[in-house]
């Protein structure tokens, strides 16, 4: 989306189904403090055709977004990536939620500049939900009524201590973690994701829900990587702590920061020298030896989750499991075999220096 004021973050989409009687979109996004979603269908149009034929250019688009991908949307940088994909993403959002921002807006106020003090992730957390139809009335976007609904953290309870979800990393609240800003007038504008604890620098990773299983799944396998006792040259992320609110609910990892220069998706390419790609195919498959060898698997294994550092090295990343289409057949997913499928498939794109146009799924 354009950088304009008020700026919003873009978190996530999902569609009805091909061939649903009914069509629809529900788009979220945050602002400030505040995450909105907002359903948009043309049954709620009115003597909009214009509008309808729009809605059914981004239907089409969101849904061969979803039978590629997952439901979220991930920012990457502008230079990096599917540029045409992405504008088109981009206009999606901006076209149902530009009619609403300045009722949004009003809902949720930008915060007042820091005059002292440090930014911390406490400045973060969403403190209010909000949903809404987009409607259309003689070709005219607008919103309808904007509800308040409950937060993920209202529908859940604070857990005892006898069920409280564990971990042996350390567990940090909000307030305790600065924030690092690479845009000190519009801190609000984008991830926190570069943060720090005293003068350590992390990466924060923020959880989708209070009850993420997928990121509790993440911080088992980080315990058995720790445990593992596994050399530096073992390449992959490390957990250094969670976050947790005052609820005691999981917020987001805390993972030591890769000097990252690129991901493997973007640095292989037709003029990638030979020797530099053997460098990478060779760390990749020790790296993900090593981990067989500790009885942990990769799971979600593709070139979107290696890692290039400044110093040209390979780093296995992201250890949430499930499984991407055209690199871990659904059969193997969570598995050695899918690991392995997808090193195969993996060391075929480095070879081929990242032909988009290759069947890596052949086997």
């Amino acid at each position: 989306m354009e950088k304009k004021s008020p700026r919003c973050r873009i978190l996530s989409f999902t569609t009805s189904n091909e061939g649903d009687k009914r069509q629809w979109v529900s788009l979220e996004i945050q602002l400030h403090t505040s995450r909105f979603r907002i359903s948009v269908s043309p049954s709620n149009f009115r003597n909009s055709p214009v509008r309808s034929e729009e809605f059914q250019k981004y239907f089409a688009l969101l849904l061969s977004e979803n039978d590629d991908h997952d439901d979220s949307f991930e920012e990457t940088d502008e230079e990096e990536g599917d540029a045409p994909g992405r504008t088109a993403l981009l206009d999606c959002f901006d076209w149902a939620v530009t009619p609403c921002l300045a009722d949004f807006e009003r809902l949720s106020p930008a915060p007042p500049p820091l005059e002292t003090g440090q930014l911390t992730l406490s400045h973060f957390v969403v403190t209010a939900s909000f949903e809404c139809n987009l409607t259309a009335a003689d070709e005219i976007l607008a919103p309808g009524e904007i509800e308040r609904v409950e937060t993920d953290e209202d529908c859940w309870p604070s857990p005892s201590s006898g069920d409280a979800w564990t971990t042996s990393f350390p567990s940090f609240s909000p307030a305790e973690i600065a924030v690092i800003c690479d845009d000190p007038e519009h801190p609000f504008d984008s991830n926190p994701t570069r943060v720090r604890i005293g003068q350590q620098h992390l990466y924060f990773k923020e959880s989708s829900d209070p009850d993420d299983v997928v990121a509790k799944k993440e911080v088992e396998t980080y315990e058995r990587i720790a445990s593992a006792n596994l050399g530096a040259g073992v390449r992959t992320s490390r957990l250094y702590g969670v976050v947790r609110n005052e609820r005691n609910q999981l917020i987001g990892l805390l993972l030591y920061p890769i000097e990252e220069n690129t991901l493997l998706t973007f640095a292989v390419g037709p003029e990638t020298p030979d020797a530099l790609k053997d460098r990478w195919a060779q760390q990749i498959q020790d790296t993900l030896a090593a981990l067989h060898r500790a009885g942990i698997t990769w799971g979600d294994a593709k070139p979107d989750n290696v890692l290039i550092d400044v110093h040209g090295d390979a780093w296995i990343v992201d250890f949430g499991g499930g499984r991407t289409e055209g690199w871990v057949d659904s059969g193997k997913a969570g598995t050695v075999d899918g690991d392995l499928q997808a090193l195969e498939r993996i060391l075929k794109f480095i070879a081929s220096g990242g032909d988009d146009q290759m069947d890596y799924s052949e086997e």
